[in-house]
């Protein structure tokens, strides 16, 4: 493996692999297939139980840039972790197995990393759904920001910009390019329990450990939105390890940071964003039978649910498992969604009588957005659409924060 130059240093690409046989042939050529040519490839089979092992040590065979690691199954972290310490490469990347990349990736983001000697660059990125993509990137200014800029600027809105879940820098791991010794010890601080929000327990630190960073909105990536993947299915109490995402980075910004009101803040609303998405009883309450937090929604209403991702599917199990709603409709853009697909002609079609609100069950501000016009388009009157109203200081001075965070 050669090591490179300062002009053609050695990227570790490091993919974590498990029960992905259908989309590894896809990832692995997709980075076989880059321009920039002087790459290691690290992939770390994590216990796979399909032929997903078997599919890299062909690979290996093909090609000597690939170096296959076989582990007994422990998670997405601790494969992580086990790339990084076997990483050579004076930079680091990462790609999740179902996903690709463009075959320029990493010949523009070392020209940015190199050539301004930054120590991550970050770039955007295309979520991949079905039949369409929606291109995603940073809500930052392109630029070079040095660490007075990264403090005075990147800081201030790192994790929440005051959208909804909107962030500074967003939070994949996978559209970036990090000095190798940058990234590796704030992996090793990520504890390998932890099942969500693992991408922000390392972004996030290492961001505040920069003293450069490049911000590119051209994108790359392509991140795979699958109905069954880990990040879609139901919500499973998990608490221990938002309280570890929430430690590792709140002990970041007591070190590392001239920001601290600020950061902490944005913490609050960073894991309102993850609880959300997985664990939305610790959000979700009743108040004088409207639920909270969103701002036209009353308990045994019929609804009609608009998203069947990551917050949609566990809002929907919800309020199924609780009783608060009847959801008389699903509409999303992915495929196989219980009650439809993401097409609001059925909802045109329905009896006004038959509903009583249309629930916008997504994080991303700009997809709510765009959801809520389509809805007004085909005149669903305002006030029959509910909308997330998020106040984080009502939540993080309930019973139920405190007893998460501050204890």
């Amino acid at each position: 493996m050669a090591e490179g130059n300062i002009f053609n240093p050695l990227v570790s690409v490091i993919v974590p692999v498990y029960n992905v046989e259908k989309y590894l042939d896809r990832c692995v050529k997709s980075i076989l297939g880059q321009t920039y040519k002087n790459i290691e490839i690290i992939l770390i089979d994590d216990g796979s139980t399909d032929m997903s092992g078997e599919v890299c040590e062909k690979y290996a065979l093909e090609d000597k840039r690939i170096k296959v690691i076989h582990k007994e199954n422990k998670g997405l972290v601790s494969a992580r972790k086990t790339g990084v310490n076997a990483a050579t490469g004076t930079y680091v990347a990462y790609v999740d197995s179902d996903d690709w990349i463009d075959k320029t990736m990493y010949e523009e983001l070392v020209k940015e990393i190199v050539q301004h000697n930054a120590d991550i660059v970050t770039s955007g990125l295309y979520r991949e759904y079905h039949e369409s993509s929606v291109v995603e990137f940073d809500h930052l200014p392109e630029g070079i920001y040095e660490r007075e800029l990264i403090e005075n600027k990147i800081f201030p809105e790192l994790m929440f910009t005051g959208n909804f879940f909107e962030s500074g820098i967003n939070i994949h791991l996978y559209n970036k390019l990090y000095k190798r010794e940058l990234v590796r010890r704030n992996q090793l601080n990520v504890d390998s329990q932890v099942r969500v929000g693992e991408d922000a327990a390392l972004v996030y630190p290492s961001i505040m450990d920069a003293n450069k960073i490049v911000i590119t909105h051209k994108s790359f990536y392509h991140y795979c939105i699958r109905q069954n993947s880990v990040m879609s299915t139901g919500y499973k109490n998990e608490i221990s390890g938002y309280k570890k995402i929430y430690n590792i980075i709140k002990k970041k910004i007591v070190i590392s940071s001239k920001c601290e009101d600020i950061l902490n803040n944005q913490l609050n609303f960073l894991m309102i964003y993850l609880l959300l998405l997985k664990e939305p009883q610790y959000i979700i309450q009743v108040r004088d039978k409207q639920i909270f937090p969103f701002d036209c929604v009353y308990i045994r209403e019929k609804v009609v649910l608009c998203g069947s991702g990551k917050f949609g599917n566990a809002l929907y199990r919800f309020m199924k498992e609780e009783g608060l709603c009847e959801v008389v409709l699903r509409i999303d853009k992915l495929e196989n969604v219980e009650g439809g697909i993401f097409d609001f002609s059925r909802l045109s079609q329905m009896s006004k009588k038959s509903y009583d609100k249309v629930v916008i069950a997504v994080l991303v501000d700009t997809v709510a957005k765009e959801i809520y016009n389509q809805l007004i388009k085909i005149g669903i009157e305002e006030g029959k659409i509910a909308k997330l109203n998020i106040e984080s200081e009502k939540i993080v001075k309930s019973e139920i924060w405190k007893s998460m965070f501050d204890s």
